[in-house]
Order: C-alpha cells, then sequence, then structure tokens
C-alpha cells in the first residue's frame, strides 16, 4: 500500500561488490551503479534554468548528474540545474561518493501542457 522508507538516502543501501572492500549503490545484487538509464526530470519549473530563461533547453543537449546537497539533479554544461532525478534513482548518491559519473543528453523537452525534459544517462 504504501512506502516503509523516509525518502532520505540512508533508506537506499549499499552492496558489497565481489570485492569485499568495494561497496556500490542497491542491495538486488546488481550493480546499478554501471548502468544506463533514462527518465523524466521532475519539477522543471522549480529549477534553475527554467526560473531564469522562461524556457527550457532543447533535444539534444549535454547534461550531467550532480547532488546539490539536497537532491540529484541534471544539470547543463555550465552547471544550470535542469531539473531532479526522481528518488528512486537515489542509490546513484552512493555510486557519485565512489567515483563514478554520469552524463547524457536531453532525449525529449516540451513546454507544453507542462514543462517536462526526458533524459538519457550514462556511466563514464
Amino acid at each position: 500500500m504504501g512506502s516503509t522508507g523516509s525518502g532520505t538516502f540512508s533508506d537506499y543501501s549499499r552492496r558489497k561488490s565481489a570485492n569485499q572492500n568495494e561497496t556500490n549503490g542497491g542491495a538486488s545484487g546488481a550493480d546499478n551503479c554501471g548502468q544506463a538509464f533514462s527518465t523524466l526530470l521532475e519539477e522543471v519549473s522549480r529549477c534553475f534554468f527554467f526560473i531564469n530563461y522562461s524556457t527550457i533547453p532543447p533535444s539534444g543537449t549535454e547534461v550531467t548528474i550532480a547532488f546539490n546537497g539536497v537532491r540529484l539533479v541534471a544539470e547543463n554544461s555550465l552547471g544550470e540545474e535542469l531539473g531532479y532525478l526522481p528518488t528512486k534513482y537515489n542509490y546513484l548518491k552512493y555510486c557519485l561518493n565512489d567515483k563514478f559519473r554520469y552524463s547524457g543528453f536531453i532525449d525529449h523537452s516540451t513546454l507544453f501542457p507542462t514543462p517536462s525534459i526526458r533524459v538519457d544517462i550514462a556511466p563514464i
């Protein structure tokens, strides 16, 4: 019925890799840190880019994933926040701490009916 987690990063465990001195995100037994993904960004209209330019970047724009101290965010090459990753990707915070880096591009963006951005992301 409902979620049992608190929605914080401490809800996301890290699994031990084959080398027991290393840890990676996720507890499913799969190394989620090394997987590519596509997702719609959240709260696009509340982020820096939309607030300051009243528009969204076009498809094909390069993005990187960063942690802004509160949420995981997709940023453009100038470090401007475009939108937040859904909380199901919170495990990426641990991956970033383990020196993984993620980049990709905007697959689709639209202003109507609401500002939305879909990104394709892969580890680099």
